[in-house]
């Protein structure tokens, strides 16, 4: 077998355990930031201990290197907790689908953080999310719930957006492992308080939940998409990653026996499309420039 059908099985495989993430947030009776503390700390040790056994230095290249990398980490709380809440309050499908709404927005973005032109294409895929999320909100009533998790779903997805720009602007040769394993230190670290200072006490059917979350399910999963970025082109990598998603909505049927709407189903599949159609658009770019 090949290094790139090889790589692109555990793809594959990663993006179908990360559909599952989502249940957590149903199934962990505990608030997203202690979730989110919790699932970091447990998955920082497990990285850590990976790279040192992989690439032996631990180091970064400089002072600056450590602000951008802390920058990021931040970044990457506030999306992990906004993903969480939102999928609380509303559903794993609301929540994941619109989370979905970032490979539009990093369109948006990344002219804005590389100085180059909006392409009028990116344009249509950013009004065909907005009609998405537009289906997703019953109504504009922030007592809603469903409205609540769309919002804060669409926050996340703004957030981790420009996340994965800077990452790829500020750290284009570091390696993946090397990456993840420090952001999620970092958010492991600014929830330290939150973990310490909760009314929360995690039961010990939590703690199985969160230990599965934190190693499989944050570590393993990272590990195998950095694994599959070493042979695969990124736009690809973001292709299938829109599966995600699909797999979620999946989970929640079948696990879960919660049934998403068929106003949310249509929403979620303008949206998903739009993403699709975004990142076979920059597949193609990519190969054409190679």
């Amino acid at each position: 077998m090949s290094q790139t059908k090889s790589a692109m099985m555990t793809l594959h495989f990663s993006v179908l355990l990360m559909g599952a993430t989502g249940l957590f947030s149903q199934l962990i009776k505990l608030p997203a930031w202690d979730i989110t503390g919790y699932r970091t700390a447990i998955a920082s040790v497990v990285l850590f201990a990976w790279l040192i056994w992989r690439e032996r230095s631990i180091r970064l290249g400089s002072t600056r290197d450590y602000l951008r990398m802390f920058f990021l980490g931040a970044l990457l709380c506030v999306h992990w907790i906004t993903f969480f809440h939102s999928m609380q309050v509303s559903s794993v499908a609301v929540g994941m689908i619109s989370l979905y709404a970032y490979p539009v927005m990093t369109v948006f973005l990344e002219p804005w953080i590389k100085r180059i032109r909006l392409d009028w294409r990116d344009v249509i895929s950013g009004v065909l999310v907005l009609v998405g999320i537009y289906l997703l909100v019953p109504e504009f009533d922030l007592t809603n719930t469903t409205t609540q998790g769309v919002l804060w779903g669409v926050l996340s997805a703004l957030v981790f957006a420009l996340r994965n720009l800077l990452l790829g602007h500020w750290f284009r040769g570091q390696s993946a492992t090397r990456s993840m394993s420090y952001q999620v230190l970092i958010v492991a670290l600014l929830m330290t308080p939150v973990m310490v200072f909760s009314d929360h006490e995690p039961t010990p059917r939590d703690w199985w939940l969160l230990i599965g979350l934190g190693i499989v399910f944050t570590a393993y999963t990272h590990t195998l998409l950095g694994s599959a970025l070493r042979y695969l082109k990124a736009k690809t990598v973001g292709l299938v990653a829109c599966l995600q998603p699909v797999y979620a909505v999946i989970y929640e049927i079948l696990i879960l026996q919660s049934y998403p709407d068929l106003t949310t189903l249509f929403g979620g599949a303008i949206i998903v499309a739009a993403a699709i159609y975004e990142s076979v658009r920059e597949h193609h770019k990519a190969t054409a420039a190679a």
